[in-house]
């Protein structure tokens, strides 16, 4: 499984609530991080949620 974005499109997350999102995905294992980027580096800034699994070290 590789990184997976969740975007805010509609600007419906406020920053409460990714802080909330990433807060679940990490208590059911994932590794999270909040991000920011501005689509063609111009414009309003979008913000977005990415979650990914973390490999154990007996795993590698």
């Amino acid at each position: 499984m590789g990184k997976h974005k969740i975007k805010n499109l509609l600007q419906k997350l406020n920053d409460e609530d990714r802080n909330t999102l990433c807060c679940l995905l990490i208590k059911a294992g994932y590794a999270a991080r909040i991000g920011k980027e501005r689509p063609g580096g111009k414009g309003q800034t979008m913000y977005f949620v990415e979650f990914w699994e973390e490999k154990n070290e007996t795993e590698i």
